[in-house]
């Protein structure tokens, strides 16, 4: 289906029922979605609507991407999470398949359960079950893994979360790991996730030792840490505040760091929106005193934001 989400050009959604796990999941707008009279049109979103972990498969929204010939930026399961524990593998095995097959586009998979997405793509059966999906394109399919076209990300909305999630993330086999970081809960230190301390800060040193040319010494292991000198395992990061009603305040500093963080490590950033409830300065939020007014009601026009956050950069292939 066409998208807002400012990020991707489409979404698809083979699978939809979910569950909360998170704060980031308090306000989930897939489970709202799910029991608008929209989408209740749909016999899928009709068992999912409580939204207490009930998952359908549909097919046809994966098998529509075979027809786009044009090149995509695709989200896949924007109403649900392929990694779900009640999602079976059988249902993500087609679903890799398809996107080997539909290797001209870009499929972007999103989870809060970076643990399952590990254990799946480093289980070394996983190319041959894609394989033998079930697709008679895919039998004897000669393809790289981990696919080119597929890139894989985590959540996390505060601090506790990527502390979490993302040592399981850059353990995933990926050309492409991201984060997204929205709802932005809070102040986000990413700290040695992105690149190590003695690294940022001895680079050029090393650069030199090594005899390697700039832009190239992200192949220098760390004598202190062993993490790579420019650290690829994150190449990409998603930050925003929270939409809706009921939207949490985000308080801009929040994404600022984020992006001086992403421009320190050399990391593509995409600041997708200031959220509902933006606001500046003290750690409490006032509302009509140090909120930020802004005509979108999501706070997604770059035009109103501070020239710093002006940034909607994607990772380089």
């Amino acid at each position: 289906m066409s998208t807002k989400i400012s990020w991707t050009d489409e979404t698809i959604n083979p699978i939809v029922g979910c569950s909360r796990i998170s704060p980031g999941c308090a306000l989930c707008y897939a489970s709202e979605a799910a029991k608008s009279p929209r989408l209740q049109q749909f016999s899928q979103y009709q068992k999912v609507a409580s939204w207490d972990g009930t998952v359908e498969f549909v097919e046809s929204q994966l098998l529509k991407t075979l027809k786009w010939k044009k090149p995509k930026k695709i989200f896949v399961c924007s109403m649900s999470d392929i990694f779900h524990k009640n999602v079976p593998f059988e249902w993500i095995d087609k679903i890799f398949a398809i996107m080997a097959i539909a290797n001209q586009h870009t499929f972007q998979i999103l989870t809060k359960r970076p643990e399952r997405m590990l254990e799946y793509l480093s289980d070394s059966a996983t190319p041959n079950r894609i394989e033998e999906a079930g697709y008679e394109w895919s039998h004897n399919m000669d393809f790289d893994w981990p696919l080119n076209n597929v890139w894989v990300g985590t959540s996390v909305e505060n601090q506790e979360m990527a502390d979490k999630r993302i040592p399981y993330l850059i353990q995933v086999p990926a050309k492409i790991r991201f984060l997204s970081c929205e709802p932005l809960l809070g102040k986000l230190d990413l700290g040695n996730h992105l690149v190590c301390n003695y690294c940022h800060g001895n680079g050029r040193k090393l650069q030199v030792k090594h005899g390697y040319k700039c832009g190239t010494a992200k192949f220098v292991d760390c004598p202190e840490c062993g993490n790579n000198l420019w650290n690829d395992k994150i190449r990409w990061i998603i930050c925003g505040g929270e939409s809706g009603f009921n939207a949490r305040p985000c308080r801009v500093e929040w994404i600022q760091f984020i992006v001086r963080q992403c421009s320190d490590a050399k990391i593509a950033c995409f600041v997708k929106q200031l959220g509902a409830k933006p606001y500046l300065g003290s750690e409490d939020y006032l509302p009509g005193i140090n909120t930020v007014n802004l005509h979108d009601r999501k706070g997604g026009n770059p035009d109103e934001w501070p020239d710093d956050l002006r940034v909607q950069q994607f990772p380089l292939i």
